[in-house]
């Protein structure tokens, strides 16, 4: 504490002051040596303390130690700060960062508790699905950052999309500043949010941070991945944009492949549906998504299978696929059961008839006309049986197979609203039609 002094000016004569010669003789230079004669003479009785018998003139003396123990006042203590209380739940809880900022470098908080006191001033869910909050070094700089989940879930079984985010809080040093949220990392609003990893993923010695939240619908959830990771020098989300799935049954983390089982939409119009396995791993720069269905349930599987594999210009893959399909008969045919008619001879119809088209594209002429001649044949009864019977009569008649595609569709336009009726099956199932048998 530094002290102020009063400085006191000491009497001097002014520089200007003007000093007359005065003779030794003169009358006038006598009476003033009188008059400091006196003078002297009263000095000395006021030195002398004016006792009886006090011949001796004492001269008070003090040193600096006590003259500065003299003007030193003892300083005030400084008052002990007061913690901030536990905070309020504001009105609204996820716009609440600010506070428990706050409230971390100037209360005092249970951080190793996971801030329990707060959880339970603002009437969070009493416990989550996997980890509630971590200390750790997201930015290796050797000093831990704490990260806080926010769940207003019933309890750690909800599988409702109930409101949730993650707080990203600095360092204590740096007085524990709120810098980011899952929120802002996924671009939305992160319903259901559960930490379910904080590992080396990118192999750079930082933690990341692997989230799943879901974004829901009337019928179905959808799941996202979120990975909050310093890789690049800012804390950002490295998911790829198809890292989601629908209706995950399962999550699984295993050797830094991040995997999520389900994707069948509990919708009532979505059809026959595939379970779908979605894993996402490190690739070295970036992560990247491998999609691998399950095994196929019905017979429109199949032949999804084998229309990919011909849209890829794999054509003999193509012809073993669909003629895979003309020879099932363990495959369920979902037209039947949802009480229609049976689909399953019209589904053998069209796959013999584009294993018919691969041959042609592989150059091979006798088993592409032996297959479109089958097709007309064997399922004359069936719309691809007719197409193809329009189709072989136009090579015959010598047209390219661009316009025998054309005579095929003529005739398919004709039952266009029974053509395009059979091939809904289902929003999670292609729809083709007319222009898409052999285009």
């Amino acid at each position: 504490m530094s002290l102020s002094f009063d400085q006191r000016r000491k009497n001097v004569p002014r520089p200007s002051a003007t000093v007359r010669n005065v003779r030794a003789n003169s009358p006038r230079l006598r009476r003033l040596l009188l008059a400091v004669s006196g003078l002297v003479a009263l000095a000395a009785a006021a030195c002398s303390g004016g006792g009886e018998g006090d011949e001796s003139i004492r001269i008070s003396s003090v040193d600096a130690a006590s003259s500065t123990a003299l003007a030193t006042t003892t300083p005030t203590p400084t008052p002990t700060p007061t913690p901030l209380p536990v905070p309020a739940k504001p009105e609204n809880a996820f716009a609440g960062g600010r506070l428990v900022e706050a409230y971390l470098a100037e209360g005092e908080p249970d951080i190793e508790g996971c801030l329990p006191e707060v959880v339970t001033e603002w009437g969070m869910a009493p416990e989550v699905d996997g980890v509630r909050c971590a200390s750790l070094d997201l930015d290796g700089d050797r000093k831990d950052e704490f990260v806080f989940l926010i769940s207003y879930g019933a309890g750690a079984d909800d599988t409702s999309p109930y409101e949730a985010d993650l707080w990203f809080f600095e360092d204590e040093d740096a007085g524990y500043r709120f810098f980011n949220s899952a929120r802002a990392l996924a671009n939305g609003i992160t319903s259901a949010l559960r930490i379910r990893s904080v590992e080396d993923l990118t192999s750079d010695g930082l933690p990341d941070v692997v989230l799943t939240w879901d974004e829901c619908g009337a019928s179905t959830c959808l799941t996202h991945v979120t990975i909050a990771s310093n890789h690049n020098g800012t804390l950002e989300d490295l998911a790829p944009e198809d890292a989601s799935l629908e209706s995950v049954e399962e999550f699984t983390m295993e050797g830094g492949a991040i995997s999520l089982r389900g994707g069948k939409v509990s919708s009532a119009g979505a059809g026959p549906q595939r379970e779908l396995t979605k894993t996402v791993t490190w690739a070295g720069s970036h992560f990247r998504t491998e999609t691998v269905e399950g095994a196929p349930t019905h017979l429109i599987h199949l032949v999804n299978d084998a229309d990919r594999l011909f849209a890829a210009g794999q054509y003999e893959d193509a012809r073993l696929a669909y003629l895979a399909v003309v020879n099932d008969t363990a495959l369920a045919d979902w037209k039947a059961e949802i009480g229609e008619a049976p689909g399953r001879s019209e589904l053998q119809a069209y796959s013999t008839f584009r294993a018919g088209l691969s041959a042609y594209r592989q150059g091979d002429l006798l088993d592409a006309g032996q297959l479109l001649e089958r097709t007309a044949t064997s399922y004359a009864p069936t719309m691809h049986g007719r197409a193809a019977l329009e189709y072989l009569v136009s090579l015959s008649g010598g047209s390219p197979p661009e316009l025998a595609c054309t005579a095929a569709e003529r005739y398919l336009d004709t039952v266009a609203e029974q053509y395009n009726a059979f091939w809904n099956y289902g929003t999670e199932n292609p729809q083709r039609t007319v222009t898409t048998l052999c285009r």
